[in-house]
């Protein structure tokens, strides 16, 4: 199986159903394939060739998906870059990634000229005017040429995507992703949350990142349903889509849901079609849960996974049991552990280092051995993620292995510390992070956004946290305006100043 194989298996099966929605129009699986099958062609007589890399500089659109799919069909690796980022990292990117087309709109052409002469390796640029279809933009550059695909065989470790990270640790690095991953990553999705034709997802993340790819739109894509594509997240027009195009399932990450959650206007907006959001990227607080779910009448899944592992590592059942601040436990196909220093797995109830292996898990860093070889031990893909499991399983976050605070000899994850400031009242977001100390080494530090039209002084917030926390845990504070995000709205803690 490869993905072309995949997505013409889809096609046969449910053929005119619609697979993209939003303001864009409407695209059947048929349709779908047919186009992306003509991209491919164009791209291949332009003379893009199996194994090469091929650049999509797009914001959210049904052009961005067929680009992805046509590039993956021509036998090339889509390398999907975000077209918010600055010109250095687009160079970086399409650099290192050796890509040797770029596909672009219009309005985002100023940029890419501006960096023209850094691209030694980019053969070609493809610009794709406003409402023109990609085949056209393509046309431009060929001949009439041949009408049916060629019939090309894949491999199914062969690069499909390289998803660049978003480069919090340094220069962004570039994780594959292969056919075996999407096309499994896709049918876990459509498994573990119980996918029909009838639904319809919400694709509002990012393209440029494969939570996107792999849940909304293979996860959809997958079980017959649709995907409504919209260009980027803002909360009137996400609640409005929900209610227009009766949206049954939100995947997004927890700013969205805070988000939403403060601009919901019941009388307004009709949520009844929701059935469930899913949470991932970062640890959703409780109380946003609590909230969401309460006024939503939609309950929300926590899903753990990162770009290395295409989707899913573990996720709480969407019909049986749900453990409060619980990312729930390992997918189908997919092995799960907690292991120390030494590699040794420890007993329920300790903190340890998640490791996964499966179908879903990358092959590694695009040139980059050290980092595979740090990440990648025996099959198994080292997460750097501190977690622990309770005895029936389930798998608990407790902070990044770089987030740990060393405080007088105590460890501290912040994530304790953010769940309980989420509780009180008057707080919107908050963030919490190491600072130096003269004498304890380190302390930690709140950066707080409180709700619009509310008041609290740092006084009074740390003597909240002194009442539910350990003297050692309580933190220092400082109100923000916001917290710094990436492109799907992770808080970057990395951007916080470091001062105590």
């Amino acid at each position: 199986m490869d993905l072309a194989k995949f997505i013409n298996m889809k096609a046969e099966k449910y053929s005119d159903n619609i697979l993209l929605k939003g303001p864009e129009g409407n695209i059947t699986y048929k349709e779908f394939n047919q186009r992306s099958d003509r991209i491919a062609i164009k791209l291949n007589e332009i003379g893009v060739k199996m194994g090469d890399r091929v650049a999509v500089l797009h914001p959210n659109s049904h052009q961005t998906l067929l680009a992805y799919c046509g590039i993956i069909k021509s036998g090339a690796a889509a390398v999907p870059v975000n077209s918010i980022y600055t010109p250095r990292e687009i160079a970086y990117i399409l650099n290192n990634s050796g890509a040797v087309l770029l596909i672009t709109r219009k309005d985002l052409l100023p940029v890419v000229e501006e960096i023209r002469a850094e691209l030694p390796g980019l053969r070609h640029l493809i610009v794709r005017s406003k409402n023109e279809q990609l085949e056209s933009a393509l046309a431009r550059m060929t001949s009439v040429g041949p009408t049916e695909p060629r019939q090309l065989e894949f491999e199914p470790d062969q690069a499909a995507m390289i998803f660049y990270t978003s480069g919090t640790t340094g220069f962004p690095k570039g994780v594959v992703i292969s056919h075996r991953n999407l096309y499994f990553g896709g049918p876990n999705v459509a498994q573990n949350y119980g996918l029909r034709e009838d639904d319809v997802a919400l694709a509002v993340l990012p393209m440029v990142h494969v939570f996107c790819v792999a849940s909304p739109i293979f996860g959809a894509m997958s079980s017959g349903g649709s995907v409504v594509v919209l260009e980027a997240f803002n909360t009137d027009r996400v609640l409005e889509a929900i209610d227009e195009y009766g949206v049954t399932w939100f995947p997004g990450v927890p700013t969205m849901f805070n988000y939403l959650l403060g601009e919901l206007d019941q009388a307004k907006h009709s949520m009844s079609s929701l059935r469930m959001g899913l949470s991932g990227g970062a640890s959703l607080p409780m109380e946003v849960r609590k909230q969401w779910e309460d006024r939503f009448g939609a309950k929300i899944i926590d899903a753990y996974g990162l770009t290395e592992s295409t989707g899913l590592v573990t996720t709480s059942p969407l019909y049986g049991r749900h453990k409060q601040g619980s990312i729930g436990i390992t997918v189908s196909g997919v092995d799960a552990k907690l292991v120390d220093e030494d590699g040794e797995e420890v007993p329920s109830g300790q903190v340890g280092n998640l490791i996964f292996r499966g179908p879903n898990a990358t092959s590694g860093y695009w040139q980059l051995p050290e980092e595979n070889a740090a990440h990648i031990k025996n099959g198994w893909f080292y997460t750097g993620d501190h977690a622990y499991r309770d005895e029936e399983g389930f798998f608990f976050i407790v902070g990044r292995e770089q987030e740990l605070i060393i405080t007088g000899g105590y460890n501290i994850y912040p994530r304790e510390i953010e769940e309980i400031i989420y509780t009180h009242p008057a707080v919107n977001e908050a963030a919490v992070i190491g600072v130096p100390h003269p004498t304890k080494g380190e302390v930690p530090k709140a950066y707080v956004v409180l709700n619009e039209g509310k008041f609290l002084s740092p006084e009074q917030l740390v003597e909240y946290c002194r009442k539910n926390l350990a003297p050692y845990k309580k933190p220092l504070v400082d109100f923000v305006n916001e917290l710094p995000k990436n492109p799907t709205g992770k808080i970057l803690k990395d951007k916080l100043p470091k001062k105590s």
